[in-house]
């Protein structure tokens, strides 16, 4: 067995057959296939034997985290007294820990482009009240990640729920997805398998709250006017409320996880909405000097058009946005409303202002009749139509908006 230093580098690129030992950490080996697929194990003598056991594939398994398995199997002492217990006993010894779990998680849900990694981060990792914090006081230590269990994620739910009834359920969803997708690595059939220790969704258990109705709640013309006029541009989260009116009523994430290069040459171009399709819309002429004004107040260092003022590396939260929201409500004494509202209200005055509403479906980026054609085949843009729906969602705010 040839002894060196294993690196990423000759990792990557070695072809030869055969065993290899590190000599960083003497527990850890690596067996090269006549395929190329190239696996990690911890070897060491125990009760007298000799013990191997596999951690994992190259490079899914990355050198740093399989020399940690392989120190962690090295410290054991003594072997279970059965077959059985042994067997256990050296399994756990390398399987990842709820810390692996969580950034493995993280990291794949950012290389797919999942616009949530950094909610999903903060909740599990280094929130606040993140997960794997509370785990690690909760077991004295950093737990494996199999050994996390329900009751431990009932214990930090309760917690949460505690905090705000409203927001736990998305906490849920958060774990549930988590142990879902480490279940489904685990029986990966296509060679891509990772093992955490998992077995099935513990997470499932958890009680799910009823869903919430659709609201129904929009804004009189003279309440629109009033938020209208009570926003303040200096303000970033009033900023957001202000363009998703000044543009007919956009998405609150569609404002939100917005770049500032999406907003050009007078239109704003989503490479993906919530139906997973891109979508182009002209810049109103009301929302147009909101643009330039955002662009003006943009963090230097951000992609985004309204930066998260404590990291600008990330967008501004909902949970930002709809305090704002609820301190602009106690200011003018309205009936109760958030952000998603104003979708509705811009929706339901244009309608009622005589625009056609397949055309502010078109605009709103809505699903049309599910036909195959237009599921499959149909790609148009309509970029003269919505020209016109920008016309006229000017032509309706000028008067409404207008004056004190």
């Amino acid at each position: 067995m040839a002894k060196l230093r294993l690196t990423d580098t000759w990792l990557s690129a070695v072809t030869d057959a055969g065993d290899y030992s590190d000599t960083i950490e003497s527990c850890l080996k690596v067996r090269v296939a006549r395929t190329g697929a190239k696996t990690f194990s911890a070897v060491r003598k125990l009760g007298g034997k000799t013990v191997r056991v596999r951690i994992g594939a190259y490079p899914e398994i990355g050198l740093r985290e399989a020399r940690a398995r392989a120190g962690e199997f090295r410290e054991m002492r003594a072997l279970a007294s059965t077959p059985a217990a042994r067997a256990e006993e050296v399994a756990d010894a390398v399987s990842a820990s709820a810390a692996n779990f969580f950034h493995d998680y993280v990291a794949d849900m950012q290389a797919r482009g999942v616009t949530s990694y950094g909610r999903v981060k903060g909740t599990l990792i280094d929130g606040k009240y993140a997960l794997l914090p509370f785990l690690v006081a909760r077991h004295g230590g950093m737990p494996r990640a199999g050994d996390v269990t329900i009751q431990d994620l009932q214990a930090w739910m309760a917690e949460s729920y505690a905090r705000s009834p409203n927001y736990a359920p998305h906490l849920r969803s958060y774990i549930v997805t988590a142990w879902k997708w480490a279940v489904k690595n685990r029986y990966d059939y296509r060679g891509g398998a990772r093992d955490y220790g998992i077995t099935y969704n513990i997470a499932e258990q958890l009680p799910t709250t009823p869903r919430n109705k659709p609201g129904d709640r929009f804004l009189s013309n003279d309440e629109l006017k009033a938020l209208w006029h009570a926003l303040d541009e200096d303000h970033p989260t009033h900023r957001v409320l202000k363009l998703m009116i000044a543009m007919g009523g956009l998405r609150v994430t569609e404002v939100t996880m917005s770049l500032a290069a999406n907003w050009r040459d007078g239109w704003l171009h989503l490479p993906e909405t919530k139906n997973g399709r891109s979508h182009q819309l002209p810049i109103t002429r009301t929302a147009a000097p909101l643009v330039v004004r955002c662009l003006e107040l943009a963090h230097p260092r951000s992609p985004y058009l309204l930066s998260n003022p404590r990291d600008p590396d990330e967008p501004l939260t909902m949970a930002a946005i709809s305090r704002g929201a609820k301190r602009l409500n106690k200011q003018l004494k309205f009936p109760d409303w958030n952000p998603r509202d104003l979708r509705r209200t811009m929706k339901t005055h244009l309608i009622d202002a005589g625009i056609d509403e397949r055309w502010l479906d078109i605009w709103h980026n809505h699903g049309q009749t599910a036909s195959v054609a237009r599921k499959h085949y149909i790609r148009a843009e309509y970029a003269d139509l919505k020209r016109d729906v920008a016309e006229a969602i000017d032509g309706w705010m000028g008067p409404v908006l207008s004056g004190p």
